[in-house]
């Protein structure tokens, strides 16, 4: 808490700058961060429902859009923020240093200034869940909680890889096919139900599915999140940053070379 108020204001602020910048310039401006999710929803919607057919147990062609845009709200997150965060040190060395501003809130800044368009498609998610009667309204709590441990899980994986790109520019490159294999993976269009047992495996050896997962149940699915989805979120997400936080501490002045 005491970070929280000591740099608080000064990342709300490095946040908002950002966001404004990422769509200054452009003709449509800020509306790109609603239109955005907006066609990513509609896109993988019609795939799914209009075009592969394809059918959850026990839910309608509307509710298991619910499961598919709640699951890619996730997913783009974990895209955008790790796309955008990957480059938070190596496109402004002169702040790895910095006591100004710490460099510690490089990788919160670019985690949250990222979180518009994915925000925009939970929103979309939770309306379509509540006007289906899908979404359960004790369950929904769980919602919030999943969502900031996504940040956290996020924050301390730009923590670490931030750094890593200072040495390793080829990490850039290689995490892009990693993401992209995990968003296929994800059981973002899926329920574990419809995956046969011998690769279930897959599914929990993803982390963005534990998230996922913790995200369709109470709105698609109208329950809690399994114990192995909750748990999971829980320590991967706490771990993460926390790790994260550890590692950006100690190696940052290792790294202060490369920058």
């Amino acid at each position: 808490m005491f970070w929280l108020r000591l740099y608080g204001p000064r990342l709300f602020n490095a946040v908002k700058h950002d966001v404004k910048q990422r769509y200054a310039g452009s003709i449509l401006g800020s509306f790109w961060a609603i239109l955005y999710p907006l066609s990513m929803v509609s896109f993988y919607a019609t795939v799914y429902v209009v075009i592969f057919r394809v059918r959850a147990p026990n839910l309608s062609p509307e509710v298991y859009t619910v499961l598919v845009i709640s699951g890619l709200s996730a997913v783009l997150m974990f895209s955008e923020s790790l796309s955008i965060g990957l480059g938070a040190i190596v496109n402004q060395r002169s702040l790895l240093l910095n006591t100004v501003f710490p460099a510690e809130l490089l990788a919160p800044r670019s985690v949250l200034a990222s979180q518009i368009p994915s925000l925009v498609a939970l929103l979309i998610a939770c309306i379509a869940a509540v006007f289906l009667g899908s979404a359960s309204s004790v369950a929904i709590l769980v919602v919030p909680i999943t969502w900031l441990l996504l940040v956290m899980f996020l924050i301390g994986l730009v923590w670490i890889f931030s750094l890593i790109a200072l040495v390793l520019r080829d990490i850039q490159q290689g995490v892009s096919i990693v993401t992209m294999s995990m968003m296929v993976l994800s059981p973002m269009a899926y329920t574990p139900d419809m995956v046969p047992s011998a690769l279930k495996f897959i599914i929990w050896l993803n982390p963005i599915s534990y998230f996922v997962l913790s995200l369709q149940a109470p709105l698609a699915l109208g329950t809690w999140p399994s114990p192995t989805a909750m748990i999971g979120a829980a320590c991967l997400g706490a771990g993460t940053f926390f790790l994260g936080l550890a590692f950006f501490r100690r190696a940052r002045f290792a790294f202060a070379d490369y920058a």
